[in-house]
């Protein structure tokens, strides 16, 4: 190795509960959907309130959301009756979700 050898780059590890987003969703507008949908394709969970929607707009917001759930092999998670956790297939992978909603929830 010469005078100027590369140092090892550290990698940093962003637990899953870290990265999660909660929103209660007031309206059900396209492109929020969507770029809800492409933070969690980017590895952040979400936990998403449906209470303040309409039934119908509720609805067509589930659906699409878990269609990129479905998409991209993910987890959903029914916290209660008008909350849910849509994540990646490796939303568990690092276990710290388990003890978030273990921690926040109970």
């Amino acid at each position: 190795m010469g005078l100027f050898g590369r140092k090892k780059e550290e990698k940093v590890i962003i637990k899953s509960s870290e990265r999660i987003i909660m929103e209660q969703l007031k309206n059900d507008d396209d492109e929020y959907i969507t770029a809800l949908a492409k933070q969690m394709m980017n590895g952040a969970p979400l936990i998403l309130n449906f209470e303040a929607l309409h039934v119908d707009r509720a609805n067509k917001a589930i659906a699409f959301i878990s269609g990129v759930v479905y998409a991209i092999s993910g987890h959903i998670v029914e916290i209660n009756e008008t909350t849910y956790l849509f994540g990646s297939k490796d939303l568990y992978q690092d276990g710290s979700i388990e003890e978030w909603l273990r921690t926040n929830l109970t």
